[in-house]
């Protein structure tokens, strides 16, 4: 049989996903997930001072999200058959939340898995499937790319950067967490003549288990549900949310798609196991690397003008919003004003005007009309998060520090105490 029964597995992964609702776990990450959201609620109320969208709709949209990256997640693995049974999964997990301590970033399994595997490969102590393992790692973060890709920029949250060229500049941050309900592969060895088993074709598994399961005669796949919490953050200052998802998820998109090409070959010759071992960690924090790189590099988009006051971002429903305003727009005069100095916009709005018309210029550098009916009562806010001009509020500090850099500081400091 060469065919792949794509209708038969898409209906079980159909109807096992929901079944994870079940797991604690999920019900953990889902708070956690809120949590998060939370903060990020609280962040905006300090800097804005309101929320720029409801945590119950961000928390909507990661569960939605969350659930698609499954169905995707979990048929890339029925496809290449990859299976968590000798993945030592034991291992990783408390070895990522030790990593975690080091640096936030570090919990990703790209880190764990990668010295889990190549430490099973140096000592033989630890009897790991480093295929299936580092195949885990890679469909986890393909199906990470296409959140990233899709939804990592839809609840992008407006920040104040100190930047040593410019001062306070705008920008955003991008924190999304996904509950992924996701069904993995284990696989079972014994005579079981009651259950109904699916046929694969000749050519499956892609990435092969171990040589003592694969000849194995009475070994069979069990599909299991599984949830797997994954996150993105991020800080866009020279790219819109947008772009600078788009650009993250490419470069992901493709790391995951080496890591899975060494994981195939992994299952067949010894040596990819190694490189796959390797790339995992070093990949990802290349990734991380040249990431801050390059917002480091270029010019924020988001720079206090000369003339004029920009829009940072809009607040959802609001007035700024409904007149057609976006990011990136200059409000050039408000009322036959010029906003020629800072805090004008404000007393011009302070008198609760009815009706404001503002000369806007937009990011592509066209200008533009808008007008804003406020019958009876006036409108002393339009609803939009301004680039500061002059700034004594609260901002975020980026932390550009890497794994490289904390251990030559490490030894740094050892030498000095020495």
């Amino acid at each position: 049989m060469n065919v792949f029964p794509l209708g038969k597995i898409i209906i079980l992964i159909l109807q096992g996903i929901p079944s994870a609702v079940l797991n604690p776990f999920f019900w953990l990450v889902i708070f956690i997930v809120w949590k998060q959201y939370k903060k990020t609620a609280t962040l905006e109320k300090t800097l804005f001072g309101t929320a720029k969208i409801n945590p119950h709709n961000k928390l909507l949209y990661a569960i939605f999200y969350g659930f698609l990256g499954g169905i995707i997640g979990s048929f890339i693995v029925m496809l290449l058959g990859i299976s968590i049974t000798e993945a030592g999964l034991v291992y990783v997990w408390p070895l990522a939340l030790i990593l975690a301590l080091v640096h936030p970033h570090l919990m990703c399994f790209s880190y764990a898995g990668g010295l889990v595997a190549l430490f099973s490969l140096v000592t033989g102590l630890l009897q790991i499937d480093v295929a299936g393992l580092m195949g885990l790692v890679a469909v986890l973060h393909f199906v990470e790319s296409l959140l990233i890709y899709f939804a990592g920029h839809i609840n992008a949250t407006p920040v104040f950067v100190k930047d040593d060229r410019y001062g306070i500049v705008g920008g955003f941050s991008l924190q999304e967490f996904w509950p992924v309900p996701i069904m993995l592969l284990t696989i079972l060895i014994g005579d079981f003549p009651s259950m109904d088993v699916i046929q694969m074709p000749d050519w499956w598994p892609l990435i092969r288990p171990p040589v003592h399961v694969l000849e194995n005669p009475q070994a069979i796949y069990l599909m299991l549900p599984v949830v797997a919490a994954l996150g993105y953050g991020d800080i866009a200052l020279t790219k819109t949310p947008k772009d600078r998802c788009k650009s993250s998820a490419v470069n992901l998109f493709a790391f995951s798609f080496i890591l899975l090409l060494l994981s195939v070959l992994a299952s067949r010759y010894l040596p990819f196991a190694y490189m796959a071992a390797i790339f995992a960690p070093a990949g990802h924090e290349f990734l991380i690397i040249t990431g801050k790189k390059s917002e480091q590099a270029n010019k924020p988009l988001f720079v206090p003008p000369k003339q004029g006051e920009m829009i940072l971002d809009v607040i959802k429903n609001s007035p700024a919003e409904k007149s057609g305003l976006n990011s990136g727009d200059i409000i050039m005069s408000i009322n036959g004003q010029d906003l020629d100095e800072p805090g004008k916009l404000q007393e011009v709005l302070s008198e609760y005007p009815t009706f404001i018309w503002m000369t806007v210029k937009t990011s592509e550098g066209k200008i533009k009309n808008v007008e804003i009916s406020a019958f009876p009562n006036g409108l002393n806010n339009i609803g939009a998060i301004f680039v500061p001009k002059v700034f004594s509020g609260t901002y975020v500090v980026m932390d550009d520090d890497n794994i490289m850099k904390r251990i030559k500081r490490f030894f740094k400091k050892r030498d000095e105490n020495a």
